[in-house]
């Protein structure tokens, strides 16, 4: 039972590919020789519509990326001064126990005289 399950499953994912390349393939030969005005900052041309799908869908793709990748250096950067601030943090808790252990020391140097002044 399982194993019919499995096929069906895969069979049906590569129907619906088949679909898929199929309706494209039948898309850009509708429209092979479509055009659309396009304004390239000076007037306008007549460009290939499936170009300009080509070229719209790898810009989105390029721009994806660039955004993300921005992202990513943003929350690197965050994370850095985080760290940052966490290791100031640290050593002025270091430098505050270092005083204290100081002051300790003192007192107890200053509590040993006088018990051995008092004697």
């Amino acid at each position: 039972m399982g194993l019919a399950l499995r096929q069906i499953k895969v069979y049906g994912k590569l129907g619906a590919i088949v679909v898929v390349v199929a309706a494209g393939l039948l898309a850009a030969l509708k429209n092979l020789s479509r055009t659309a005005d396009v304004w390239f900052f000076r007037d306008y041309r007549q460009v290939p519509t499936l170009w300009l799908i080509l070229v719209t869908a790898v810009l989105a793709v390029v721009g994806w990326w660039g955004i993300r990748k921005v992202v990513v250096v943003l929350r690197d950067l965050r994370g850095l001064r985080q760290a940052r601030q966490a290791a100031q943090q640290r050593d002025e808790q270091q430098q505050l126990a270092r005083e204290l252990a100081e002051r300790e020391k003192r007192i107890d140097e200053k509590l040993r005289r006088s018990i051995t002044n008092g004697s």
